[in-house]
């Protein structure tokens, strides 16, 4: 359990030393776990059944990080960039790149112009991975962005000549130890926060390896996740699966609830990561045909609020030893805080070893069991920084060394963790995070608009994702137009996820605190009153 110290009001997880040493290299790390059993299945690819053993994925490591820095010209000081799916080339290039020491900036293959814009014009990428259907996209924001990256397409065969093509030197080739770990970044992934657009979180070679105080290596577990190396999900899952010697399904094809089922029955999975969203599908798709999931031990769920029920009926679905289990993390960590393992209803379980958190009001003092209040916590490899953001890096700590999570809730007395509210901005729809400050910059370009704010009302039905829900002013000289006008005019400029399902509603002002900030709680409350008096 969280154990409580009453002088410092703190809760903490078990002090346990990590079992692979964090102040080595990461690509010193893992070419020593591959070596160690060259014969195992590491990997299958689902799309082509391309089975990868570890000692193949240790040669492709080397090999990309000697053909990087000899054909390309990559070396440490260089940002790259990986705007991919999850095909079967793409955890050897990763691991390659952490060889180098030369930091990766993972974005989702889905992602339009405009993301990119964004994201890329944070971190300025000197070359970038992508897929053969979004180099228009890559190339366009990068045009936009002024910037002059060298575009690597990873499903060409000519890519992968050069950058899997042996190597002189490389039966001999030994890992570079690269320096403090704890300083030296190994990936870039991307965080709203509590506000504003996404920032870019910088986890260290360190944070990576260290949040294993347990390992087997006995390579009994097959893993499935759908999520792409923009989610630092994918990150955990991966490092999961090499260090324990399990075996990985990787597919590049999106996910359906059709598809994940297959998969799992076809390679026995054991292990499958989802968000609460995609669970939802998968459990409404195995009860209408009345078929369960009995390979499946470990259904790890995260991400955004997991209703009891659906937890329930997904138990219902798992072998006698099998249960879904709720985490949770935030980037900043680059590892899970809690983790519910008693099955314990609502809560977000105990905190991980080497985890220590509080609960402070708004005033900063700090409470005790059963106060609710802002939940911080504490790493032993603390949080780098978001990149080039200085000022952002300082507002996420407290003096002491805290991450303030922006997120709500209490422990209770026997040291489980509960979240109540939600960060107050960040909306989450199937998997995507969507900040609102970038729809109302959208909206507040319409003709007539003169003020938009962008909530997020929950979805009637379970596991209840945000539905982003818009309050308009509007100009007296805006167009005769209603709000469904308006609504498809904005839905026709952005992507699927980041439609307005909510609703659009016009509104004669909206609400402010004192200080003159868009108070998000009452807009929040005033678009579950319009939602409703429109829906009745």
């Amino acid at each position: 359990m969280s154990q409580y110290d009453q002088t410092t009001r703190t809760w903490s997880g078990p002090r346990q030393p990590p079992i692979l040493n964090p102040a080595a290299s990461l690509g010193q790390v893992i070419v020593n776990v591959l070596e160690r059993t060259p014969e195992k299945v590491f990997q299958i690819c689902a799309d082509t059944e391309r089975v990868m053993t570890c000692g193949e994925l240790r040669t492709q490591m080397i090999r990309v990080a000697l053909n990087l820095n000899k054909r390309y010209g990559v070396s440490r000081q260089d940002m790259l960039c990986m705007v991919v799916n999850n095909s079967a080339c793409v955890t050897p290039v990763l691991l390659g790149c952490f060889l180098l020491g030369a930091p990766v900036h993972t974005l989702d293959a889905s992602f339009e112009r405009s993301d990119l814009v964004h994201l890329m014009g944070i971190t300025r990428p000197k070359f970038v991975f992508c897929n053969d259907d979004n180099v228009p996209a890559v190339r366009q924001a990068l045009a936009e962005l002024s910037c002059d990256a060298q575009v690597i397409v990873l499903d060409k065969p000519e890519t992968a000549k050069l950058l899997f093509d042996p190597v002189e030197g490389e039966a001999g080739y030994r890992a570079p130890y690269l320096g403090d770990s704890d300083k030296i970044v190994a990936v870039i992934v991307c965080s709203s926060g509590t506000t504003g657009l996404p920032k870019a979180v910088c986890l260290t070679h360190a944070q990576l390896i260290a949040p294993y105080p347990w390992l087997t290596n006995l390579g009994i577990d097959t893993v499935l996740c759908f999520s792409s190396l923009y989610w630092v999900s994918s990150f955990q899952m991966l490092m999961m699966t090499l260090f324990n010697g399990h075996k990985r399904i990787t597919t590049s094809k999106p996910f359906s609830p059709e598809y994940a089922y297959e998969l799992i029955v076809k390679f026995e999975v054991t292990n499958f990561f989802t968000p609460p969203p995609m669970l939802a599908d998968l459990v409404a798709y195995c009860e209408a045909g009345q078929l369960t999931l009995p390979s499946l031990r470990v259904l790890g769920c995260g991400g955004s609020p997991l209703p009891e029920s659906l937890r329930q009926r997904a138990n219902a679905l798992l072998q006698s030893n099998g249960k879904v289990f709720v985490g949770y993390a935030m980037s900043e960590t680059g590892g899970i805080v809690s983790i519910d393992l008693f099955g314990k209803p609502n809560s977000a379980g105990i905190l991980m070893a080497n985890i220590t958190a509080r609960i402070a009001n708004e005033d900063w003092d700090l409470l005790g069991p059963e106060e609710e209040g802002e939940i911080q916590v504490r790493y032993a490899h603390p949080f780098y920084g978001y990149y080039n953001n200085e000022p952002e890096t300082q507002a996420l700590h407290t003096f002491d060394g805290f991450i303030k999570t922006g997120d709500v809730g209490y422990f209770d007395k026997a040291g489980f963790l509960y979240i109540t509210d939600r960060r107050k901005e960040l909306l989450r729809y199937r998997g995507y995070q969507i900040a609102p400050a970038q729809l109302e910059a959208v909206l507040v370009e319409l003709p007539g608009v003169k003020q938009a704010a962008v909530v997020g009302i929950p979805h009637p039905d379970p596991p209840h994702v945000d539905l982003a829900t818009a309050l308009v002013v509007t100009t007296s000289t805006r167009p005769a137009m209603d709000a469904e006008q308006l609504k498809a005019q904005f839905n026709e400029q952005l992507p699927d996820y980041k439609r307005l399902r909510g609703g659009l509603f016009f509104v004669d002002g909206l609400p402010r605190t004192t200080n003159g900030k868009l108070n998000r709680r009452e807009a929040k409350q005033m678009a579950l009153r319009l939602s409703q008096l429109y829906n009745d």
